[in-house]
């Protein structure tokens, strides 16, 4: 679980990005900590949670992990694999909730829009 750690605050950090973060875990055959019989896929488990942030900076941020992946981000960490600093102003641990809260419903679509005053935008969301 330690090298798990080091690749999502790696992801956090910028020093990779999270298809790279997610090669890495795979390469490593990470299942954090979650006992293989208590792990059930479901085809909600592998579509796909995207985070798509545009700053109004020009800073472009867009991440994607198979659901599974990330309530086990999750669960673990309680942080999403994207910089923080992108999501300032925002009550992230209330946000990390609803958001867990969300996949454990198998909630499609999205859970997160937002359009801020300074124009940056922020969706969270599950789709195919």
């Amino acid at each position: 679980m330690d090298e798990t750690l080091r690749i999502l605050k790696m992801i956090e950090d910028g020093t990779i990005t999270a298809e790279q973060g997610a090669e890495l875990m795979s390469a490593i055959n990470t299942e954090l900590s979650v006992p293989q019989a208590a792990v059930t896929k479901t085809g909600y488990d592998k579509k796909m949670f995207r985070i798509i942030v545009d700053s109004t900076t020009g800073d472009k941020v867009k991440v994607q992990f198979p659901v599974g992946a990330i309530k086990k981000i999750l669960k673990v960490t309680g942080k999403l694999p994207i910089p923080e600093a992108d999501l300032e102003g925002f009550d992230l641990p209330a946000m990390m909730d609803a958001i867990l809260e969300c996949l454990e419903d198998e909630t499609d679509g999205d859970f997160v829009n937002v359009e801020a005053a300074d124009g940056t935008t922020v969706r969270i969301y599950v789709d195919k």
